[in-house]
């Protein structure tokens, strides 16, 4: 895992943390969020404190994936090729958007626009204002939804 963000600092939903989210979204949905890689693992025994937690362990990351989803259904079957690319680490991001191209009868090209339009759009600011089609015809966008 390349990237790690702190559970309390994904607000925005930026795009690096939407592809990063995605990969961990099964982790998510289950109320576990992944440990930070660059720790150490080194506690301190000698120092005790009691830390108390508003709310259950769960709700953190059971709330990041249901605002996650929530977004991706709005962008539907865009949405969910983003969610395809993005859900594992493949070796080569080009071969899976071309083999979904071929599945789905599509150009490479289109496949590689529609994702883009999903990404933008699941990590916007304007997506409560305007439904995923709406954000596409804005004319701002990379592909016409037809």
């Amino acid at each position: 895992m390349k990237d790690w963000y702190n559970p309390h600092a994904v607000t925005k939903f930026t795009k690096a943390q939407v592809k990063w989210l995605i990969s961990v979204l099964p982790l998510l949905r289950n109320g576990s969020y992944p440990r930070n890689p660059k720790e150490s693992g080194y506690t301190d025994t000698g120092i005790k404190s009691r830390q108390f937690k508003a709310g259950a362990s769960f709700e953190i990351p059971a709330s990041i994936a249901a605002e996650l989803d929530i977004r991706i259904q709005r962008a539907g079957a865009d949405g969910l090729m983003l969610e395809f690319l993005y859900a594992f680490e493949p070796a080569d991001e080009l071969f899976v958007m071309e083999h979904m191209a071929q599945c789905l009868n599509l150009e490479r090209k289109e496949v590689t626009q529609r994702i883009r339009n999903a990404l933008g759009y699941v990590s916007g600011n304007g997506r409560k204002k305007n439904s995923y089609s709406q954000y596409v015809k804005d004319g701002r966008r990379y592909l016409k939804v037809k």
